[in-house]
C-alpha cells in the first residue's frame, strides 16, 4: 500500500507541474519523495540497537539526567517491534512497557519518514542551506490533523495532534538527511504545551551488499502545561537485517510476539570480554560522505585460554557515521566511525564491542581546546555544563557511549587523516 501511495503522489505531482512551468525545486521534490519510498521499502526487517539517554526537568527545577535505556528495535515496514537487548522475541508492546516510568517515544525508525509520502501533506520550498559542511535542500511541510495519525497518551490526558516541520535532503543522492517534527492543534484533553523531535538519517550497511537509509540519532523534547519537561537523545547502532516470523502466541493474554533470526547466518557472535586493538586502514578525507565504508585491522594476536582467537591483521569493516565541518570558534571536524564486523580466516563475525579508548595523536583529540572569544560561540552548543558557564577552555566529548562507535575531533580547515588511528574495544554479547 505504501508503494502505491508513493507512486500515485509522485505521478500527481508530475501532472501538476506539467501543466505549468516546471521549476527545479518541484522536480527535486518529486525525486526526493520517490527516493523516500524506495528507502522505506529497504528498511523492512532491519533491527538496530537503540540507546536512549533520558533527562527530566520538574516544573520548578533544573534539567537533570534520568537514565540510559537500551532496546532492540525492529521495523516490519509498517510498524516497529521492540525487545530487551539480547532477547530473541520482539513484541508489539510500546517502548514504555520496557522501562516502566518516564517518557519514551516511538516511531523514530521510519514511521515519521513515511508520513512524507502518505498524502494530504503540503510542502513549501525553503531553498538550500549549509549544514555540517554539506549543501542541503530544505522544505517545510504540514500534516493536517485528519492525516497525521499522531496521538499522545499521558497520565493526565490524551489526544490527537497535527504535525508540521521541515526536512533536508541531499540534492545529489535525493536522500533525506534530517527530519524535524513539531505538534500542533493540541486539544484541551491533552495537557501539552509543546513537543518536538529531530531525526538524522544516514546510509548503513546491514548485510552483504545491502545498504539502507536508517536513522542515526534523534532528539525528542516534550513540555507539559505544568512546566515539566522531558528530553531524550537516541542513537541507533549495530543495525542488520532480520527475518521476522510470528510465533504461536496470538491470544488474549497480550500482544503478538515475533521471533527473529539473522538472515545472514555466517555473521557469528564473538565471545564477550575480549579486548581488541584496531588500527584504521582507510584514509579519511573531507570529501568522503557519511555512510562510506572503512576498513581497520587488528593490531596484534588475541588469545583466549592459551589459544589464538583473533590473528593480527584480521580485517574489521565499518562505516563513517559522522563527518561534520565547522569554522567556529576555529576550523575543525567532528568525526565518528562505527565498526560492524570482523573477518577471521574467511568467517565473518559481528563486531559487537564498546570503545575502551582512542589513542589520539597529532591533530586528533577527544577534546577541543579553544581560547578567548571562541568560548562564547562554543558554549552555545556544548553539552558540558562547565563549558556553558565559561569555566574552562576545553569542550569534552559528552556523547553516550555507543557500541562500536568512536567519536573524535580533528583540528584544521582540511580533513586528511592518514591511516593508523588506533582504537581499543572490548567485546560485548548482544545476541
Amino acid at each position: 500500500m505504501l508503494t502505491l501511495r508513493v507512486a500515485a503522489f509522485v505521478l500527481s505531482l508530475a501532472i501538476a507541474v506539467g501543466a505549468q512551468d516546471v521549476t527545479a525545486d518541484r522536480v527535486l521534490l518529486s525525486r526526493v519523495l520517490q527516493r523516500v519510498g524506495d528507502d522505506l521499502k529497504l528498511q523492512r526487517d532491519v533491527s538496530c540497537l537503540e540507546t536512549i539517554s533520558r533527562e527530566f526537568k520538574p516544573a520548578t527545577g533544573k534539567l537533570r539526567p534520568l537514565d540510559t535505556v537500551q532496546l532492540e528495535v525492529l521495523t516490519t515496514g509498517h510498524k516497529e517491534l521492540y525487545a530487551s537487548p539480547g532477547a530473541r522475541n520482539f513484541s508489539e508492546n510500546p517502548p514504555i512497557d520496557f522501562v516502566g516510568s518516564g517518557v519514551i517515544g516511538d516511531g523514530f525508525f521510519g514511521l515519521y519518514l513515511a508520513k512524507l509520502v502518505n498524502g494530504g501533506i503540503s510542502f513549501t520550498w525553503k531553498g538550500f542551506e549549509e549544514s555540517g559542511g554539506r549543501r542541503l535542500a530544505r522544505w517545510d511541510y504540514q500534516v493536517p490533523l485528519e492525516f497525521s495519525g499522531q496521538s499522545f497518551v499521558l497520565q493526565e490526558g490524551s489526544g490527537a495532534v497535527s504535525l508540521r516541520g521541515s526536512f533536508w535532503a541531499s540534492p545529489d543522492t535525493f536522500s533525506v538527511v534530517r527530519l524535524a517534527v513539531a505538534i500542533g492543534d493540541i486539544p484541551a484533553t491533552l495537557p501539552l504545551a509543546s513537543s518536538t523531535w529531530v531525526i538524522d538519517y544516514a546510509p548503513a550497511t546491514v548485510a552483504r551488499n545491502l545498504t539502507v537509509l536508517l536513522p542515526q540519532t534523534a532528539r525528542f523534547e516534550m513540555t507539559k502545561l505544568s512546566g515539566e519537561s522531558s528530553h531524550s537523545r537516541m542513537a541507533f547502532t549495530q543495525c542488520r537485517t532480520f527475518a521476522a516470523e510470528s510465533s504461536l502466541s496470538f491470544n488474549d493474554a497480550g500482544p503478538a510476539q515475533f521471533a527473529a533470526s539473522s538472515v545472514d547466518d555466517t555473521l557469528r557472535p564473538l565471545p564477550a570480554g575480549i579486548e581488541i586493538p584496531v588500527k584504521l586502514a582507510t584514509r579519511l578525507t573531507g570529501d568522503m560522505t557519511v555512510g562510506a565504508l572503512i576498513d581497520g585491522v587488528v593490531e596484534k594476536n588475541i588469545a583466549q585460554k592459551g589459544q589464538r582467537l583473533i590473528p593480527a591483521g584480521a580485517l574489521v569493516r565499518g562505516r563513517i557515521r559522522r563527518l561534520e565541518s565547522y569554522s567556529e570558534p576555529k576550523p575543525y571536524y567532528t568525526v565518528a566511525i562505527e565498526y560492524t564486523e570482523l573477518t577471521i580466516e574467511g568467517v565473518r563475525y559481528r563486531f559487537d564491542a564498546a570503545l575502551s579508548r582512542i589513542d589520539a595523536a597529532g591533530n586528533v583529540s577527544t577534546t577541543l581546546a579553544v581560547t578567548g572569544r571562541g568560548l562564547d560561540n562554543l558554549a552555545a552548543r556544548s553539552t558540558n555544563p562547565a563549558m556553558r558557564a565559561g569555566a574552562t577552555a576545553l569542550e569534552s566529548i559528552q556523547f553516550v557511549a555507543l557500541p562500536g562507535v568512536a567519536t573524535f575531533f580533528v583540528s584544521g580547515a582540511r580533513l586528511d587523516l592518514p591511516q593508523g588511528l588506533q582504537t581499543v574495544w572490548t567485546t560485548v554479547r548482544r545476541r
